[in-house]
């Protein structure tokens, strides 16, 4: 059987781009081929367009060739670095801060299962028979075939490359001709499913992770397809959780999208509030010394009233711009030095400078906002709440300071604490986007999805409403990648709707 021409070539690379994501240009090209070959030949099929047809229309087939294409070219302990870091490193650090549940582990793109099975014999070295209770790992793939094989956990010896002898014993029976498989008590902490990365809704077991593995996953795909899933995982994860890609993969994946963080010699992505100090040293800002009502806050307003808790604020602020105008140009001269360092990511000169300005003038409101920015980004949480407490005192109706106060008790699962400050911050000004969506997400993880829609709608509305480009109100000295709110909005509007029907 020849190949197909060129511009049936093209119909099978494009079918399988847009509904799996697998791209087959350059040397690939030959393994696509060689694929469609071997499968025309099982079905006996010899026209080209033929067996396009087939693959439209017939799932089941479209998948053996997926399954043909993909190679689960994987074994135990993959990469032990990382696996070493998520287990001594990250995980502890998640369980210092949980309060209850078990933390949610995603290997997404698993193959036969090597991976998540590894993590499982770790954390049970780790944690003893117990780790059952603390944790849960879910393994998805798209091969239906690798996803059995991982289901029924029976290995041959290329899965044994990176296992030692005392390993083997321990967690392997044998099982058949030179074969072993994993003990109960390791696999029943890990679940599998059939799942396409790049699919419009993933499942209930992939949702609100605190880990995601996607390793040596995305060199199947070309780069808009690499963004697209990235972007997508990187909703999954809750807030503060980490998404670990292979060690060759990792600047590829450096989108702006979550924040890349090293530790122990090692990079990875961290879901943080992406918090960033945006340059405003030659702007005015409007949010910058808005606040918190004194009184009533989170009581319905009427129109009037509205109007008149706003005056007061504007009120606060001209005061609080006064102070900050009678400044000497020395202070001035400071922050705009220390606001640059912020800038270049050299937090401590920053905060040594702030604190020189803070010495010799207290009543320096942005001070205290960009300290308790630097401090949140380096996870301070205590010192970050002293200074937004400062700026309340300075100026009892500071906005910012009452949306920092809530991102921090959201990081310290304080969820009674941050709704009260996000309240705040929307009664005092309704196109507070930030504020919306963090109350959706809290609502979206306790399972009230009447209030997640109606606050992820409202984030939206306001996101996509703005045709300045500045995506609604800026908060100084917080700034937002909007983009990745945007698609979280969409992509959470998209599951509560599917979970409603």
């Amino acid at each position: 059987m020849t190949g197909p021409d060129n511009a049936k070539l093209v119909g099978f690379k494009d079918l399988l781009l847009t509904k799996c994501g697998l791209g087959f240009e350059n040397e690939r090209e030959a393994a696509l081929i060689r694929g469609l070959r071997q499968r025309m030949s099982n079905r006996r099929i010899e026209d080209f367009d033929d067996y396009h047809g087939l693959l439209t229309g017939d799932i089941d087939e479209f998948n053996r060739l997926v399954e043909l294409l993909t190679i689960n070219e994987t074994y135990f302990f993959r990469e032990p670095d990382h696996l070493k870091l998520l287990v001594e490193r990250l995980i502890p650090d998640i369980l210092e801060e949980r309060k209850s549940d078990r933390i949610r582990i995603v290997s997404a793109g698993c193959s036969t299962g090597e991976e998540p099975y590894s993590i499982s014999m770790l954390l049970h070295e780790r944690y003893g028979t117990d780790f059952g209770r603390l944790f849960s790992i879910t393994g998805v793939d798209i091969d239906t075939s690798a996803i059995d094989r991982a289901k029924h956990g029976v290995y041959g010896k290329n899965s044994f490359r990176a296992v030692d002898t005392d390993r083997l014993g321990l967690y392997f029976e044998p099982f058949g001709r030179n074969e072993y498989r994993l003990k109960e008590e390791i696999r029943q902490v890990v679940t599998f499913e059939v799942i396409n990365l790049l699919g419009t809704v993933y499942p209930a077991s992939m949702q609100m992770p605190d880990v995601i593995l996607y390793r040596n996953v995305s060199i199947y795909f070309p780069g808009h397809v690499q963004h697209a899933i990235f972007s997508r995982l990187a909703c999954l994860l809750t807030e503060g959780g980490y998404l670990l890609v292979g060690a060759a993969e990792t600047i590829h994946h450096d989108l702006g999208i979550l924040s890349l963080v090293e530790k122990d010699g090692l990079f990875f992505y961290r879901k943080l509030p992406n918090l960033f100090i945006e340059n405003r040293r030659n702007r005015s800002s409007a949010a910058g010394v808005s606040g918190l009502p004194a009184a009533g806050a989170g009581q319905p307003a009427t129109p009037t009233a509205r109007g008149q808790q706003r005056a007061v604020r504007h009120g606060h602020a001209s005061l609080a711009h006064a102070r900050e105008r009678r400044s000497s140009p020395d202070a001035h001269a400071l922050f705009d030095d220390a606001l640059g360092l912020a800038q270049d990511n050299r937090p401590d000169a920053a905060l040594e400078l702030l604190d020189t300005l803070i010495r010799r003038d207290d009543s320096f409101v942005k001070a205290y906002l960009l300290k308790g920015t630097i401090l949140l980004n380096s996870s301070r949480f205590d010192e970050a709440r002293e200074n937004c407490n400062k700026a309340l005192a300075k100026n009892p109706l500071c906005l910012e300071a009452s949306l920092m106060l809530g991102i921090i008790a959201r990081h310290e699962e304080n969820d009674d604490e941050a709704l009260r400050r996000f309240r705040e911050a929307i009664y005092l000004d309704s196109a507070c986007w930030p504020a919306h969506f963090y109350t959706a997400e809290i609502a979206y993880a306790r399972g009230d999805m009447k209030r997640a829609c109606s606050a992820y709608e409202s984030a939206l509305r306001i996101l996509e409403g703005d045709p300045s480009g500045d995506r609604g109100q800026t908060f100084f000295p917080l700034a937002f990648k909007t983009d990745q709110f945007v698609a979280i909005c969409r992509h959470k509007l998209a599951l509560i709707r599917v979970q409603g029907k």
